[in-house]
C-alpha cells in the first residue's frame, strides 16, 4: 500500500452500551476515511453465540476489522436488522466530511441468563472484601512493595520457624446498619419496674446485654481494632497498632488540613502515604488505594505475587456505597483544599465494551457521570446563613495523592466514566 493510502487508512472504533431498563444494546461504529462517505459501507457480522460482533471495512484498507464482545447476549434477529440498516445507509452521520458514524440498537435475548441480576451487580462492587481475603494474605506498599502486614505468629516469641496462625478478616457493617442500631438502643423502651423481681426477665436482660457486647452494636460499644483481626470497609483496612510493620507516623496534613490531630502513616522505605491513625478505634486505617495484596502462601515463590485495584475502582465503590446509603446522585469530591469537583451520577451501573486498533475493553462496569470544577468547596458544603443549602449533595473526601491521580487520569483527559472494575 502506498504512503497516501496508508494515510487514508480508517481508524475503526466500536462501542457497545447496555440499556437494561429497555433490554437493548446500543452499538456505535466510527471510522475516519479520506474516501467519499458513500463509497465505504462496513460489513457487520454477529457471532453464533450472539455475544460478539465483527465489523469489517473493504479490503482496500489494512487492519480494517475489529471484534467487540457485547455486554449481554442479543437475539438472533439482530443480524437481519444490522444488514438491513447498513444497506439502507441508515443511522449514518458524517463528521467534518471525513468521519463516518453508525448507531444501531439491538434487542437483548429474552433468556434469563442474558443479563446479570441487579442484586448480583451491586453485591460485587466493593474491592477486597473480607470473603476475598485469606488467612495468610499480606499487604505491602503499592509503590515499593515494602511489606507492612505479615501473617501473625502463634505466639510472641518471634521464632522464624513458627507457622503463622493467620489473619481473621471481618467486614464492617454499612453506615445504615450502624445508624439503625444506635437509634434502637437509644430509643428502645425501658423494662417494666415489676419485672425486677422476675428471675426470667432478669436473665433475659442479662442475655441481651451480653449479646450487645459480643455483636458489637450495643449503645455503649464501638469498633475497636483487635490484634490478629483486620476489619474491612469500602475504602480502608483497620488493623491494630501492633500488627503493622514498616510504617512511620508523621504529624502533617493528610486530607488537606490537620484539624483532627490524626497522624499520617507513611512507608518507611519510599515515604508514600499509606493511611492514617484512628485514635477512636485504637488502630491504623490503611488506604486500599495505597496498598497491594498477596493471597499466595508466604512459602510459595512467585515472580510478582502482589495485586492492586485501580484507584478509580476504589473511588467508584465509595460513590456507589453513598448512592445506596444516602440515595444521592450529586457529590463534591475534594482533598481538603479550596477547590474540588462536582459530580452528577447519571447511571451508577453502566455496562459497556469497546474496541479499536490500540485497545479493547470487554463487558466492563462503569459509572456515567457529568462533572465540573468547583472553585469553592466549603461554600457549597457549608453556605452562609440565609443562603439555601442542598440536601441532596454528599461529600467524598479523598487523600491528596488519590485525588490528584484521579483528577489527572480520569478528568483532565476528558473521560466521563469511572471504572468500577468488574468483568461481566
Amino acid at each position: 500500500m502506498s504512503t497516501d493510502q496508508q494515510q487514508d487508512q480508517p481508524a475503526l472504533y466500536l462501542h457497545a452500551e447496555l440499556l437494561p431498563n429497555i433490554r437493548h444494546i446500543t452499538l456505535h461504529i466510527s471510522f475516519a476515511t479520506a474516501a467519499q462517505p458513500a463509497d465505504i459501507r462496513p460489513e457487520i457480522c454477529l457471532s453464533d453465540s450472539c455475544r460478539a460482533i465483527t465489523v469489517s471495512l473493504p479490503p482496500l484498507y489494512d487492519n480494517g476489522t475489529e471484534t467487540i464482545k457485547l455486554p449481554a447476549r442479543v437475539n438472533e434477529a439482530s443480524q437481519r436488522m444490522l444488514n438491513m440498516a447498513v444497506q439502507r445507509n441508515g443511522n449514518a452521520t458524517y463528521q467534518g466530511g471525513r468521519q463516518r458514524e453508525y448507531s444501531f440498537r439491538m434487542q437483548v435475548d429474552d433468556a434469563r441468563d442474558a443479563l446479570l441480576s441487579r442484586e448480583e451487580h451491586f453485591d460485587s462492587f466493593v474491592p477486597w472484601t473480607a470473603t476475598e481475603m485469606a488467612s495468610y494474605t499480606r499487604l505491602c506498599c503499592r509503590h515499593c512493595k515494602n511489606v507492612i502486614l505479615r501473617a501473625p505468629m502463634s505466639s510472641d516469641t518471634g521464632d522464624a520457624r513458627e507457622e503463622p496462625r493467620g489473619w481473621e478478616w471481618k467486614d464492617l457493617p454499612s453506615g445504615n446498619w450502624a445508624e439503625m442500631m444506635d437509634f434502637w438502643h437509644c430509643h428502645k423502651p425501658d423494662p417494666r419496674q415489676d419485672d425486677d423481681h422476675n428471675a426470667d426477665a432478669s436473665a433475659a436482660r442479662f442475655h441481651e446485654d451480653q449479646n450487645d457486647t459480643v455483636k458489637g452494636y450495643g449503645a455503649a460499644n464501638q469498633v475497636i481494632a483487635t490484634p490478629g483481626t483486620v476489619l474491612v470497609d469500602v475504602a480502608t483496612f483497620l488493623v491494630a497498632y501492633a500488627d503493622c510493620n514498616g510504617l512511620k507516623q508523621v504529624g502533617q496534613k493528610i486530607l488537606g488540613d490537620s484539624t483532627d490531630g490524626r497522624m499520617v502513616l507513611r512507608c518507611e522505605q519510599c515515604n508514600s502515604l499509606l493511611g492514617i491513625e484512628d485514635t477512636v478505634s485504637k488502630g491504623y486505617k490503611l488506604f486500599k488505594t495505597s496498598v497491594s495484596a498477596s493471597k499466595q502462601m508466604p512459602k510459595d515463590q512467585s515472580e510478582d505475587p502482589w495485586e492492586s485495584h485501580p484507584l478509580e475502582t476504589v473511588v467508584a465503590a465509595q460513590l456507589l456505597e453513598l448512592i445506596e446509603r444516602e440515595s444521592a446522585r450529586r457529590f463534591i469530591i475534594h482533598c481538603g483544599q479550596k477547590d474540588g469537583l462536582m459530580l452528577w451520577v447519571f447511571n451508577p451501573d453502566l455496562r459497556y465494551s469497546n474496541a479499536s486498533s490500540d485497545h479493547s475493553i470487554t463487558a466492563q462496569r462503569a459509572m456515567k457521570i457529568l462533572f465540573q470544577d468547583s472553585v469553592n468547596v466549603d461554600e457549597m458544603l457549608h453556605p452562609e446563613s440565609g443562603k439555601a443549602s442542598s440536601l441532596s449533595l454528599e461529600e467524598l473526601r479523598l487523600p491528596v495523592d488519590t485525588y490528584d491521580a484521579i483528577l489527572q487520569e480520569n478528568f483532565e483527559n476528558g473521560r466521563l466514566a469511572l471504572c468500577i472494575g468488574m468483568n461481566a
